[in-house]
Order: C-alpha cells, then sequence, then structure tokens
C-alpha cells in the first residue's frame, strides 16, 4: 500500500510540476511591454517634421505600383473601372491606417505593429508580427531594387540582361534568378550607405524623389485633360466591362498598392512631433495616394481604350499612341523616382523595427546599439542591408512578390483588433502621469457649463465596464474591466475568419442559393454583429488625449475582416513559405528572446519631465509642459495655496495646453528658450496663441525657473 501511495504521490507531484511549468511558459508568452511613465525618452534624434514624415509614408507607398500596377489590373481584370477599385482599396487602406495613427500618437516608439502589439496582445504575437515585418522589409527592398534595374534594362532596350544572362548564367532553377542582377545589388548597397549617415539625410533623398515623383504624377493627370476621350468609358463593354465582381477582385489587387503607410510608425522615435505629426503624416499620405492612384489610372483609361493598355508599359504606350511619345522621357524619371523612394523607406523602416526587437531583449542585443555620431541602429542597418543585396542579387521578382503580403496583411489586422482593446482599457502609465500633474489653472481655461459637465463626466468613466442602458447583460461585470471586450474581439475574429472563407471559397455556391453557404454566411454574419454588440455595450476611454479614431468598434472591425479576407485570398504556396520563416523565428524567440526579454512588472523608476496633458479644442496647435519638480513638492504647493504661483505672472488664457513632451531635450529652435541677462535669469515673455492662432505674450518674473512648471509653446 505504502509504494502504491508513493507513485500515487510521485506522479501527483509531476503533473503538479508540469502545470506549473506550463503556467510559467504560458505567462511568458503573453506578458506585455510595460510603457512605464518614460514613454517618450529615446536614444534616436528627434529630426523628422510632420512634412519629412508624410512624404516618407507618401514615397513608401506611391512606388512601383503606380507605373506597373494600373496597366495590369485595367487591363486583365476591371477596365475603366480600376478607378472605382483604387478608390475602394484606398478607403479600407484608411482604416487600418487610423488605427495606426492612434497607436503612433498614444505610444511614440520604434516598431510600428510590433510594439503595439507587445504592449496590448502579448510578447508572442509581437515577435510574430515583427519578425514577419523584417522579412517584408528585406523582400520589399529586394523587389523594388529588382524592379528598378528591369525598367533600366528596358530603357536600355535590354542590353544588361542579354549580356548577364550571356555571361553570367545560373540556369532556370526556382525561384533563383536566370542570372545576377548586379545593377539591383549595387543600387541596394548605394541606398544602404545613406541610410546609415542617419535619418535627416534619408528624410532629404526622400523628399527630393516623392516631389519629383508626384510632378510626374501631376503631369500625368494634367495632360490626361488635352487627351481626354469620354466614348473610352463609354465603349468597348462601358465603365465597367467585367461586373461589380471584378471590382471586388481588382480592389484585392490595388490594396497592396497602399502598403507602406506603417513606415511612419516605425520611425516614431525620430519625429519631432509624434502625438500631432503622425496621424497627420499617416492620413494626408493616404489621401495623396488616393489622389494619384484615382487619378493616374483614371487619366490612363480615358486617354486609351482599356483593350488596348499595354500591361508591361502602360502610360509611356498610351502618350505615344496619342502623338506624345516625348512624355515617355518624362514617365521615366517618375518611375525611376518613385522606385527609389520606395527602396528608402523600406531600407529605412528596417533597422528601426530590428532596432526595436533588439532593445527588448527579444533579438540579439548588438542589434539595439546606436552610433553616437548619426544616431541610428548602424548594425542592424548594414547587416539586414547586405542581407536585402543578396536576396536581390539571387532571386527572381516573382518569387519575391508573392511573399510581400501575408506579413503585412497580419500585423494590419491585429493592430485593428488591439486598438479595440485598448480603447476600453485605463490610460498608459505615462498617460494617466500626464493627467495627475494637470494644474488647476489648466482646468479652469475651459470655465463654461458644458466643460465643466464633461469633465465630471469622464471623472465617472470606467473603460471597460457596462453602459447603463446594457445592465441587462450584467453577468459580463463578473470579469475585469476590458476582460469581456477582450474575449468578444476574440470571438469576432474567429467569425470573421469563417465568414471570409465562406464568402472567398463559396462565392459561387451563394449565387446557386446552396443551402450550406447561405447557412454559413448567416451563421457567422450574425455572429459577427453579436460581438459588435457586446463590445459597443461596454464603456471606451473618451479622455485619450491625442488623436482617436472615429466610430470604434465599427471602422476597426471592418478593417480587420477585410484584412481577414485578403489572407484567406493568398496562394496556398505562401502560407507554406511563411510557416518556415515562422519555424526559423521560433528558434530565435525560444533559444534567445523568451530567456532575454526585458518585459518586466510596473515601472518604478524616475518620471520624465515631459508630460502629456489634455489638449484643448480652442488652441490649433500642441504645446509642451515640462516638470521641473517632482510632483510631491507640486501637490505641497497647492495644499498651501499656491496653485496660482506655480506659473507667476500669467492668466489662465495665456499658457497653451499640451499633448507631447520627451524626456531627451526638445529639438533645437522647436520651444522658446529661457532668455537670460547679464545677471543671470531675467523677466522673460511667455507666448501662447488665442482661439484664431495669434500669439499672445505674458510678462513672467522668476529668480529660480528650477522649481516651476515651464510652458513651451511651439515657433
Amino acid at each position: 500500500m505504502s509504494s502504491r501511495s508513493r507513485s500515487v504521490n510521485s506522479v501527483s507531484s509531476d503533473a503538479r510540476g508540469s502545470s506549473l511549468l506550463c503556467s510559467a511558459l504560458c505567462s511568458k508568452l503573453v506578458r506585455t511591454k510595460n510603457m512605464g511613465l518614460d514613454a517618450l525618452s529615446t536614444p534616436l534624434r528627434r529630426c523628422l517634421s510632420t512634412l519629412e514624415l508624410t512624404l516618407l509614408s507618401l514615397g513608401s507607398m506611391v512606388g512601383a505600383g503606380l507605373y506597373v500596377l494600373t496597366g495590369t489590373v485595367a487591363h486583365n481584370i476591371v477596365g475603366p473601372g480600376i478607378v472605382v477599385a483604387f478608390l475602394l482599396a484606398g478607403v479600407v487602406a484608411l482604416l487600418s491606417g487610423l488605427s495606426y495613427a492612434e497607436f503612433g500618437a498614444r505610444i511614440p516608439k520604434a516598431g510600428s505593429a510590433y510594439v503595439y502589439t507587445y504592449v496590448t496582445v502579448g510578447e508572442l504575437l509581437a515577435f510574430v508580427i515583427a519578425w514577419n515585418m523584417i522579412l517584408e522589409y528585406v523582400i520589399g527592398a529586394a523587389a523594388v531594387a529588382r524592379a528598378w534595374s528591369g525598367y533600366v534594362d528596358y530603357l536600355a532596350s535590354y542590353k544588361i540582361s542579354n549580356w548577364t544572362e550571356t555571361h553570367l548564367s545560373m540556369g532556370n532553377v526556382q525561384p533563383f534568378a536566370d542570372s545576377p542582377d548586379l545593377i539591383a545589388c549595387g543600387l541596394l548597397l548605394l541606398v544602404m550607405l545613406f541610410i546609415a549617415f542617419g535619418a535627416q539625410v534619408s528624410a532629404h533623398l526622400n523628399t527630393i524623389l516623392t516631389v519629383v515623383n508626384m510632378m510626374v504624377v501631376a503631369f500625368i493627370v494634367s495632360s490626361s485633360f488635352f487627351l481626354v476621350d469620354l466614348h473610352n468609358w463609354m465603349d468597348h463593354g462601358g465603365f465597367i466591362p467585367n461586373g461589380w465582381r471584378s471590382i471586388i477582385q481588382a480592389s484585392s489587387s490595388c490594396f497592396f498598392a497602399f502598403v507602406g503607410f506603417d513606415v511612419v510608425g516605425n520611425v516614431a522615435e525620430e519625429a519631432q512631433d509624434p502625438a500631432r505629426g503622425i496621424p497627420v503624416a499617416i492620413c494626408v499620405s493616404l489621401f495623396l495616394a488616393i489622389f494619384a492612384y484615382t487619378g493616374v489610372s483614371g487619366a490612363l483609361t480615358l486617354m486609351v481604350p482599356w483593350t488596348k493598355i499595354s500591361p508591361k508599359s502602360a502610360l509611356p504606350s498610351a502618350f505615344k499612341m496619342r502623338g506624345w511619345g516625348w512624355a515617355g522621357n518624362i514617365i521615366a524619371v517618375g518611375a525611376l523616382s518613385a522606385m527609389s523612394a520606395s527602396l528608402v523607406t523600406s531600407l529605412f523602416a528596417m533597422p528601426r523595427c530590428v532596432y526595436a526587437l533588439a532593445s527588448d531583449g527579444l533579438f540579439y542585443h548588438s542589434f539595439a546599439k546606436i552610433n553616437e555620431r548619426t544616431q541610428t541602429p548602424i548594425l542592424a542597418t548594414i547587416v539586414f542591408g547586405v542581407l536585402g543585396a543578396i536576396t536581390t542579387l539571387l532571386f527572381n521578382l516573382r518569387s519575391l512578390v508573392e511573399f510581400m503580403s501575408i506579413g503585412t496583411l497580419l500585423a494590419y489586422t491585429v493592430v485593428s483588433a488591439s486598438l479595440i482593446v485598448t480603447r476600453y482599457q485605463s490610460h498608459f502609465p505615462h498617460e494617466v502621469a500626464g493627467l495627475e500633474m494637470i494644474p488647476p489653472w489648466f482646468e479652469r481655461l475651459e470655465d463654461s457649463e458644458e466643460a465643466t459637465k464633461a469633465r465630471a463626466r469622464r471623472k465617472k468613466q470606467k473603460p471597460g465596464r457596462l453602459k447603463d442602458s446594457f445592465s441587462f447583460l450584467g453577468f459580463l461585470n463578473r470579469y475585469e474591466p476590458g476582460h469581456a471586450v477582450t474575449t468578444a474581439v476574440l470571438i469576432m475574429a474567429m467569425f470573421q475568419v469563417g465568414l471570409a472563407i465562406v464568402l472567398f471559397y463559396g462565392v459561387d455556391a451563394i449565387g446557386e442559393k446552396k443551402w450550406w453557404a447561405i447557412a454559413g454566411v448567416t451563421v457567422f454574419s450574425v455572429g459577427f454583429f453579436l460581438s459588435l454588440i457586446v463590445i459597443g455595450a461596454h464603456q471606451q476611454n473618451r479622455n485619450i488625449m491625442t488623436f482617436k479614431v472615429p466610430f470604434v468598434p465599427l471602422f476597426p472591425a471592418i478593417s480587420m475582416f477585410c484584412n481577414i479576407y485578403l489572407m484567406v485570398a493568398l496562394q496556398p504556396m505562401t502560407w507554406v513559405r511563411f510557416g518556415i520563416w515562422m519555424i526559423i523565428g521560433f528558434l530565435v524567440y525560444f533559444s534567445y528572446g523568451i530567456r532575454y526579454s526585458r518585459a518586466q512588472g510596473p515601472d518604478t523608476g524616475p518620471q520624465s519631465p515631459y508630460l502629456i496633458v489634455p489638449k484643448r479644442k480652442m488652441y490649433k496647435r500642441s504645446d509642451v509642459i515640462r516638470v521641473n519638480q517632482p510632483p510631491s513638492c507640486i501637490d505641497d504647493r497647492r495644499t498651501a495655496g499656491e496653485e496660482d504661483s506655480l506659473i507667476q505672472g500669467g492668466s489662465d488664457s495665456d499658457f497653451p495646453l499640451s499633448t507631447y513632451g520627451t524626456r531627451s531635450p526638445p529639438p533645437s529652435g522647436m520651444y522658446d528658450s529661457e532668455p537670460t541677462g547679464p545677471d543671470g535669469p531675467r523677466s522673460r515673455k511667455t507666448r501662447s496663441e488665442d482661439s484664431e492662432g495669434s500669439e499672445v505674450e505674458a510678462e513672467a518674473t522668476t529668480e529660480d525657473d528650477t522649481s516651476m512648471l515651464r510652458v513651451g509653446s511651439r515657433r
């Protein structure tokens, strides 16, 4: 009996040990990144303006697809309806872009979708996102370099490819190229050197290339007014010759033309004003990209009948058919500039993603080192730039392009889902710090009855709790705030996957009204909308101080479904390659990342002297508040009745409110510096703006500014 008892105890002990081990492993896989109070500090140089961020995003989107994709899709799929296809694809991309804009403003850290996922969902999924983003940046750069080389070869009447195939042939072995592309390899290495010189050099280069490209786009669109023939939209089958189903098919292809706005999130740590710059850059660049693609595709299909468009050289051949053959030289300049800008942005964002992964301990720490002179992740730039050069040297363009979609779509889906989850949670720690440090005179800036009621409502908010009107669902309040929403988002995603599979693979069965297809669409659609209702029944965090996506959870949910549908539509071989790449990634993660991860508990470190505080509607621009004293000292002064002396000499209306700040000193010239006289500190003028944007000055005198709240307004 005793031996049997010992055996049972041993088995029970082993089971308990295994359970504890699995529990510990799972807790590591789902641990999240704690932003702490100092979410805004960075070793990188904050030097990129909002305009430069916008042009980075625009250069990444308006690339080779403008000069190649338009002709291919118009001729092979949809005809003049390509205008509608690009417009629809652009709206879907905008829905994803809005999620990136909100996260980029709230979490201004390098890594884009990776860091957003790490903060909200967990470590393993964040690693999967980052690992695939790195691959896609490498492949994207290699593919663009190959396309650039191919275009130059086309302009040279294919003399370059004929020479390499004769002297450097590698045979016909898939997925390798027939011959090494020396021009593409050399171009990629040259651009890598520019990237290594620093963010400002890269941004200037991209600005020049993107401006040239947009000037060519303007030329194409404006010249169509002289070459337009409306019969090309009415004859040859009409505006949508192949039916509305072809619009949906074409939109799926056109969507990938708008991939690239996420590059802004990867350079967030180098933005001068991420709270304002990132949302503006993403939204403006997407609108400009929609204009470029719809304008060029409309001009192309109005100049010549869609049946006569040449897929390989659509625009030059169209101008040549209308007697404007000389315009081909202008288009060649635009095409090369567009592809060069796209290459710059890919190589620019790639090392920032590697740096973000390495700085969190999930990748080898050497890649997190920042060069003191250029303030860039130099090792990541060189190593992965060389990897991209080798890739473009050896692999053919088709094999590269086939693998570029899945990681981006996965990232877009997870970011949209994460946005819904975080909207029903409390603030991040660095945002809470900003709220707690609001001086009384900030609150008095809005002294109306409506503003007072709004503040009272904000204080009563309980994000993640049921709304009073949905009290009949009271059982959902048994869980932690936000937990029911997280579960509902997961269930909604499962219903979306099922609905996408039925719609894609059962589209003919739906047309034939087969019962299983109708039942599938009905069940998955009902589950989708019920999940939305459950999410919407909870209270949102409406006191977010930066850019907010409207119509949450509807807009992010639509974005999730569109991205899931496009993933379902990918070729099976793409999923096989995805699996192989993920096996390599999991070897890296479980051998290194899981052990050296820097994810930890609540931050107890020092608070950043620059805080996020609420922005008021009366001000058109945001400014920075700097706290030079710990919160406890300021609280003591408030208790002593010295609230108004925190900032001396100014009225309540003299101080604009801020949205952002960083631990690092603000860029030179960005904020008012403190004037000093020969005898030390003297009276200074603080600037603010009235509701019309004009500046108001107030004298402020202090003997020791280090004991005060300092407000500096942007010039």
